[in-house]
C-alpha cells in the first residue's frame, strides 16, 4: 500500500540522479528544471529529453543562478523545483505502518550533517525501509543537499516528523514491532539478532549517539565491532552495515 502523500511548499533538488529519480518515479511532483547554460554530456542530454517529454517547464540559466538555486557549484549543471510531500504525523505513521506485515523502519535520532542524512535515506530507499522517522526540529531533512545526495530519495519516501519520540516508540510496541538501538558499550553485534520480525532501527547523531532516554526505550541493542584503530563507523555507514544484515536476514522471503 503507498501512503498518502499530501503536497506541502517547493524544495529543490540537484544532481542528474536525484532528477532522474524523481522524473522516473513520480514526475507530478516536478514543478520546473534549471538547466545551465552551455552545459552538455549524454547523460543530461538524455535526461532533457525525458524532461521535454513529460512536458515540465525547463528553463536555461547561469552558472551564477544555479548556485544561487543550489547553493553549490557542485550541482552537475541541472536543479529542480519539487513539490515537498507533507511529513506524516505520528498518527498518519502509525496507521501506515498497520497496513505492512513486516514494516522495517529506520528512526535518525537528531542528525544533523544533511550528507549523512542522504546518504542513510539513500540507503533505507535502496534497501527497502518502508518509512523513516525524524523527531521534529532535531534532524535536518528538507535541504537541497540532503535530496542531492539520497538521490531524490528524500522527495520519494515516506517520511514521519514526530514530537515526541519515546512516545511514538511506546505506540510501535503496541503494534508488535521492536525497537533495535545502536551502541559501542553492547557486546551484542549486529548479526547475531533476528531482524525477521516487525522493527525498527535507531541510529543516533554524530558524535553523541542515540540519547540515553531513547536507548532506555529499545529491546536490543547492538554493536558493529571495530577491529582497528578507529573507534566508530560514520553514521550513514553503520546505517548501511545494519540495514544490509537486515536485507540478508529477510532474503528468503524477499525473493
Amino acid at each position: 500500500m503507498q501512503v498518502p502523500k499530501p503536497m506541502n511548499e517547493k524544495v529543490y533538488i540537484y544532481g542528474i540522479n536525484a532528477v532522474f529519480d524523481v522524473l522516473k518515479y513520480k514526475p507530478e511532483q516536478l514543478i520546473e528544471v534549471f538547466l545551465k547554460d552551455g552545459v552538455s554530456n549524454k547523460r543530461l542530454n538524455k535526461l532533457v529529453d525525458l524532461i521535454q517529454h513529460h512536458k515540465i517547464s525547463l528553463t536555461r540559466v547561469s552558472r551564477k543562478k544555479i548556485e544561487q538555486i543550489t547553493g553549490t557549484p557542485k550541482n552537475q549543471g541541472i536543479a529542480a523545483a519539487v513539490k515537498q510531500p507533507t511529513n506524516l504525523d505520528s498518527k498518519a505513521a502509525l496507521n501506515f505502518i498497520e497496513t505492512i506485515d513486516t514494516p522495517l523502519i529506520l528512526i535518525l535520532d537528531g542528525l544533523q550533517d544533511p550528507r549523512n542524512v542522504g546518504a542513510c535515506l539513500r540507503t533505507a530507499n535502496a534497501s527497502g525501509v518502508d518509512l523513516i522517522v525524524i523527531p521534529r526540529n532535531r534532524t535536518v531533512i528538507n535541504t537541497p543537499v540532503v535530496s542531492k545526495v539520497s538521490a531524490g530519495a528524500s522527495v520519494l519516501m515516506p517520511i514521519a516528523e514526530i514530537p515526541n519520540l519515546v512516545r511514538f516508540l511506546k505506540e510501535l510496541k503496541k503494534q508488535g514491532v521492536w525497537i533495535f538501538g545502536t551502541s559501542d558499550q553492547t557486546n551484542s553485534n549486529y548479526w547475531e539478532v533476528d531482524y525477521t520480525c516487525p522493527m525498527a532501527i535507531i541510529v543516533g547523531s554524530e558524535g553523541k549517539g542515540m540519547r540515553p532516554l531513547t536507548a532506555k526505550h529499545c529491546d536490543y541493542m547492538v554493536s558493529i565491532p571495530m577491529i582497528g584503530q578507529i573507534e566508530s563507523l560514520n553514521v550513514s555507514v553503520a546505517t548501511g552495515v545494519l540495514l544490509y544484515e537486515v536485507v540478508r536476514q529477510r532474503s528468503s522471503y524477499l525473493v
